[in-house]
């Protein structure tokens, strides 16, 4: 845009007020009394609070400081003026548009509201420019001079409407192509679909990313029945009684089809669903929560086709592979059950509507289409229970629902097998905290660690990262995606340790995310195309498979994408925490500059807590693509419980919030299962001895919190929300009435040493420990096969566990 007018020299701002005189010194009677220090629940002293900074003196603008615009709430600058005096002076967050251009600006959050002086009419707004800094910088522009108006105040939504009109043209290049219209011999209702149900499998199987464990989870029938080593250690996924006695090869490859874009649109076409009901299951392979419903869902199919129901079809669309479909359904997450039926039935479609009716919550209908459902294997007996007889005869499915998935003494099915876990050292079945975890955690190091976290970085790039613009596009990214991208990309350049690598690539991408917001501030606006974003993020994802290929071969320490998930968010707080020390000692600062200055790199400013918080929040509610794991890590992020104000002024604390919000989903989701014996809270006693007393007899705080989410509707739920009908009661909460306290010091000791490194380390990985990792292929390849870490079993294991 054009540079705005220089102002007037003879013109200059108001001069601040002067500061108001100081309070008189107290007396001795009304000196207060100073309380003893305060231990916090979570076993730490709780820090001292910063003290405040001192206010920033008043920008003063220079003759030729160039003008810019911006937008505001309310509807004219008369109005900022009127209400500068009567409401808080505090008006961050508007909008001022220039009347010369268009050009949009803003100002900061906390910003004080326009002031009069000297005949004019002035405000502090953001510049908008490319310094990778988080904070942007400021100066102060004229918003009127002599009664004319230069600005006009402006809705945000001004912008974001620009962004979403510019974006409308993301693909609006590309040729329409006609739908190859479908075969409808070979789709019709009755028709025997095997081969045609094998061969999209197989697609799904060829998936970069299906490998090792993750390739027992592809496609349908599930290849896990018959792999002993899942089935010694969890049975849930051991072959079931109806499933030994089946001979029908059509009924055990058809029980659950797997379908691709052009099964689905077919089944549409050839008026397949106006005779049948299909139920699709929505999933990818590497998820927790899909690879726990795949085994309930196919015996549920099964035996409903072995005792006659015709009408009622299962299918299975895995989004891996199934990009398109999946976008232009607008399904934005898995595991989710979608039933489709277009026929005349009217008791069909008011089964439906009851499903509606009784299992979305409100959130639930602001996050899902409305003919979506989370996966949750208890939901689907709420639809069967009103569907007519003749689809889903009663005595075929009510037991499937009734009776207890039994493992282990008696436990769940999706329990782990203790006994299994702990190979090498069996006493560790009765440690009193944390026997849920192998006897492998003892061999990890912080490069094992580091290559989960490279492989997850690679996957959110490559597969979690999509757009889903304002009108539910899925083209073009919306304003509010790019600005959570922009923040998330500046976190992990500022708080990725240097032997990563990346910070210089990192900070080019969020250069051209900054480029794309800015645009949407003048006329012309800015967009961000789904097919831009793939070409922006390929030196990213290039760097991370060269980096990880030549400084991070060995072995993996997870076998989930959730539990990887995990290792980037605990690595980027103890990355915070670590620059934060080293900025006390100079010698230090020094030679981290000169690391990174010397590996080519670009060193930012470390992210303040708060920010880092609010960034990874923002990410993980836009971007995670794990139902469950977005709605359960939202409700406790927003409840502010584990310590969540505390972590917002200090990095020490961030490094421990984490740690504490970690273990309550672990905890909390073995609780669900009924595993009453399993201890998943980290890092087990084995592995930290001096991180936990055994001796003390008061509960675990955080314990008690999730305890309090988990026995209010026995899914995770808040209090607020009731549990659906169908949904499966309250399970016993022992796994979440366990004693011992953490010595939080001592975690945090072993969290940074297991998530952390001295700058300077950044020579080649330890070599693995004998038993401790197997060798995990190159980045290069695609293919995190950590889950050879514990073997096939131990990736089931964090299926299941899904910590």
């Amino acid at each position: 845009p054009a540079p705005p007018q220089p102002m007037p020299p003879q013109r200059a701002p108001p001069a601040p007020p002067p500061p108001p005189p100081p309070p008189p010194p107290p007396t001795p009677d009304s000196q207060p009394q100073r309380a003893p220090p305060q231990r916090s629940p979570h076993g730490r002293a709780p820090p001292a609070p910063p003290p405040p900074p001192p206010p920033p003196p008043p920008q003063q603008l220079p003759a030729k400081t160039p003008t810019g615009p911006g937008t505001a709430r309310d509807t004219t600058a008369a109005a900022v003026t009127s209400k500068a005096s009567s409401a808080p002076n505090n008006c961050g967050g508007r909008w001022w548009k220039r009347a010369s251009d268009g050009l949009m600006l803003r100002q900061p959050d906390h910003s004080s509201c326009p002031v009069p002086g000297g005949g004019s009419l002035w405000v502090e707004v953001e510049i908008p420019t490319d310094d990778p800094d988080i904070v942007p910088s400021t100066m102060t522009v004229e918003l009127e001079r002599g009664g004319q108006k230069l600005f006009a105040p402006e809705e945000a939504a001004h912008v974001r409407a620009r962004f979403a009109a510019a974006g409308k043209a993301c693909g609006a290049s590309d040729a329409v192509q006609a739908r190859k219209k479908a075969d409808c011999k070979t789709y019709r209702a009755g028709v025997d679909h095997r081969a045609l149900s094998n061969a999209i499998g197989q697609k799904s199987c060829a998936h970069p990313e299906a490998k090792d464990a993750r390739a027992l989870f592809c496609m349908y029938p599930p290849r896990f029945y018959g792999h002993q080593g899942i089935c010694r250690q969890y049975s849930q996924f051991c072959p079931f009684q109806e499933l030994q006695a089946e001979t029908d090869p059509v009924r055990l490859e058809s029980a659950v089809v797997n379908v691709d874009k052009a099964f689905f649109h077919a089944l549409q076409e050839c008026d397949v669903l106006k005779d049948e009901i299909w139920i699709f299951k929505v999933y990818v392979h590497w998820c927790p929560h899909c690879q726990q419903l795949m085994p309930r869902l196919y015996r549920l199919a099964l035996v409903l086709m072995q005792h006659g129901a015709k009408r009622l079809r299962f299918g299975a669309v895995n989004c891996a592979t199934e990009h398109e479909l999946c976008a232009e359904q607008k399904w934005p997450g898995h595991p989710l059950l979608v039933p489709k039926y277009t026929g005349p039935d009217r008791r069909i479609h008011d089964a439906i509507e009851h499903w509606v009716e009784a299992v979305k919550d409100p959130q639930l209908r602001e996050m899902l289409p409305r003919d979506a459902f989370p996966g949750e294997y208890p939901l689907i007996k709420v639809f069967l229970e009103q569907l007519p007889e003749e689809y889903a005869p009663k005595k075929a499915w009510e037991l499937l629902f009734d009776e207890p998935e039994v493992g282990e003494n008696g436990e769940s099915g999706a329990c782990p097998n203790l006994t299994a876990l702990h190979p090498t050292t069996p006493g560790n079945i009765d440690e009193a905290v944390g026997n849920a975890w192998s006897d492998m955690e003892a061999n990890f190091t912080v490069r094992h660690r580091w290559l989960d976290t490279m492989f997850i970085l690679r996957h959110t790039f490559k597969e979690w990262i999509v757009p889903l613009s304002d009108d539910g596009g899925t083209t073009a990214f919306s304003y509010a995606q790019v600005q959570i991208l922009e923040r998330w990309v500046a976190l992990l350049a500022s708080n990725l340790p240097p032997a990563f690598q990346l910070a210089k690539v990192l900070v080019q991408l969020r250069g051209e995310l900054r480029a794309r917001l800015r645009a949407a501030q003048s006329l012309g606006g800015g967009r961000l195309c789904a097919e831009d974003w793939k070409a922006l993020a390929a030196p990213v994802v290039k760097e991370i498979e060269a980096v990880g290929a030549r400084d991070f071969a060995g072995g993996s320490a997870c076998a989930s994408d959730t539990c990887r998930m995990w290792s980037l968010l605990h690595t980027l707080a103890g990355e915070g925490l670590r620059r934060e020390i080293s900025e006390r000692d100079s010698g230090r600062v020094l030679s981290a500059v000169a690391s990174e200055c010397s590996a080519g790199l670009a060193p930012t400013k470390p992210i303040p807590p708060s920010v880092l918080l609010t960034t990874v929040r923002d990410f993980l509610s836009e971007y995670f693509k794990c139902l469950y794991c977005r709605r359960h890590f939202l409700e406790q992020f927003d409840l502010g419980s584990y310590g969540l104000e505390r972590a917002r002024s200090n990095s020490s604390e961030v490094v421990l919030y984490l740690w504490r919000l970690h273990n309550a989903v672990s905890v909390r989701v073995v609780a669900e299962h009924g595993c009453d014996r399993a201890d998943r809270r980290w890092p087990p006693l084995s592995v930290c001895p001096r991180c936990w007393d055994v001796m003390a007899s008061d509960d675990w705080d955080v314990l008690s919190e999730s305890a309090a989410l988990q026995t209010s509707d026995g899914g995770g739920r808040a209090k607020a929300k009731p549990r659906p009908p169908g949904a499966a009661a309250a399970r016993s909460p022992g796994a979440l009435e366990l004693r011992a306290l953490p010595d939080e010091d001592e975690v945090l000791r072993f969290l940074m040493e297991a998530f952390s490194e001295s700058p300077s380390a950044v020579a080649a990985p330890p070599p693995s420990e004998e038993g401790a990792a197997a060798e995990a292929p190159s980045l290069t390849n695609a293919a995190p096969s950590g889950e050879a870490d514990q073997g096939a079993a131990g990736a089931a294991g964090a299926a299941a566990a899904s910590a």
